[in-house]
């Protein structure tokens, strides 16, 4: 190994610690986050500075008055909380085997093709919300009265169209480097391999 090689490698090493760090504090943060977002809405009605977005649907804390409302408020937060802790704990597996100096491992690809999977389940839930939180307003399981439509520009992620199309995009990204990174993962074994055989002939 080259002292150029070996210096990149360190970098890696260097890039997984920290950031196995932060996703160690990031995953503390969202199980915290999720806890007071749940005992928030359970412990309902607050003040109307108190928001959740349900998708096509907004309420305000003074709205959270309704068992069902209540209910699918909280069944949405911890799915969405559920997705990023998932995603939060692969990427700390990931940045970990980093800093041990494991790059071009079928782990490490194992662990990449799982984020996309979860990026993508993640943008799948963010496209279906808007249509089941209408579901449910439509059918009068949640009163009408107590959420307020959200505009069509404010819905970002939740919205059915173009701007929903970010988390797929994200997703397939991630998805196509984890391919990537098998490929070349399966090219070094064999060039390996080739070296090998080929000492072993000598």
């Amino acid at each position: 190994m080259t002292p150029e090689t070996e210096a990149q490698i360190q970098k890696v090493r260097k890039f997984g610690q920290n950031f196995n760090s932060l996703s160690r504090i990031a995953g503390a943060f969202l199980v915290i986050a999720c806890l007071l977002a749940l005992a928030t809405i359970f412990a309902g009605p607050h003040p109307s500075d108190f928001k959740i977005g349900l998708g096509a649907y907004t309420f305000t804390g003074d709205h959270a008055t309704t068992p069902e409302l209540k209910a699918w408020a909280c069944f949405v937060v911890a799915t969405v909380f559920t997705f990023l802790l998932a995603i939060v704990i692969h990427l700390q597996r990931l940045f970990g085997r980093l800093a041990a100096g494991s790059i071009y491992t079928r782990e490490n690809v194992r662990c990449l093709r799982r984020l996309g999977v979860l990026a993508l389940a993640l943008a799948v839930f963010q496209l279906l919300l808007p249509l089941f939180s209408q579901g449910l307003v439509d059918t009068g399981v949640i009163d009408p009265a107590l959420v307020t439509v959200v505009e069509p520009t404010d819905r970002g992620i939740f919205l059915v169209g173009p701007a929903s199309l970010s988390g797929f995009i994200m997703a397939s990204l991630v998805l196509l480097a984890s391919w990537i990174m098998d490929v070349g993962r399966q090219t070094s074994d064999e060039a390996d391999a080739m070296r090998r055989d080929a000492d072993l002939v000598i």
